[in-house]
């Protein structure tokens, strides 16, 4: 009984996605998909919109632990990003191989359940790279978030690292930013902001 309930945990019974990389991350569909509004999932009852998953991490473990029991939540929104687990740089690589695989797992099960899905991308150092980009095709909508990133200069200069990369390895179609506006974007093409979804309560004054 132990063991089977790891394997559960794990969504090792509910089986492996098709993956063209070594590490068998799971290759996600290109699905379209208009998005009017980032939502963050569950945080409150507003399902007008697309869900995003720039939170901290507990707030959406449940979707990878109890990943059936997110799935008619899910479908009450337009969509969904797939969700954004952390990759702190002072995370050991195989932590963050593994939080790129949940990422990607997740997506794919959703979309097998019919939910519509924009890859989020998250990426560390230099050396996250070979594998933070993988299961994406190429041209698609992607999604990216810099909460926090304006917190410290060398932060910026490891997001415009990793969004150059993501440029040259993923040709994105459209890019999705959720949080602060960084000035090193001005200028860049096919963006769309997203203010973060607190700061208007903020400012309406709630």
């Amino acid at each position: 009984m132990y063991w089977r309930d790891i394997l559960n945990v794990q969504n090792v019974e509910k089986g492996f996605f098709p993956s063209s990389n070594k590490y068998g991350i799971p290759d996600i569909k290109a699905d379209k998909l208009e998005v009017k509004n980032l939502i963050p999932y569950r945080v409150d009852k507003n399902r007008n919109g697309t869900a995003h998953f720039f939170l901290d991490d507990y707030r959406f473990e449940r979707c990878w632990k109890n990943a059936d029991s997110q799935i008619e939540e899910l479908k009450k929104y337009d969509g969904a990003l797939s969700p954004d687990f952390s990759m702190y740089t002072n995370y050991p690589q195989a932590f963050q191989l593994w939080q790129v695989y949940r990422n990607r797992w997740c997506a794919a099960y959703w979309q097998l359940h019919g939910i519509k899905v924009i890859p989020t991308v998250s990426w560390s150092t230099e050396e996250s790279f070979k594998y933070c980009f993988l299961g994406i095709p190429k041209g698609a909508t992607v999604a990216v978030g810099t909460v926090g990133v304006l917190n410290h200069k060398e932060s910026q200069i490891l997001f415009m690292r990793g969004f150059e990369e993501m440029l040259q390895q993923l040709e994105p179609s459209e890019i999705l930013i959720y949080g602060n506006k960084l000035a090193d974007l001005n200028g860049y093409k096919n963006i769309r902001w997203f203010e973060p979804y607190m700061n208007k309560f903020i400012k309406k004054g709630v």
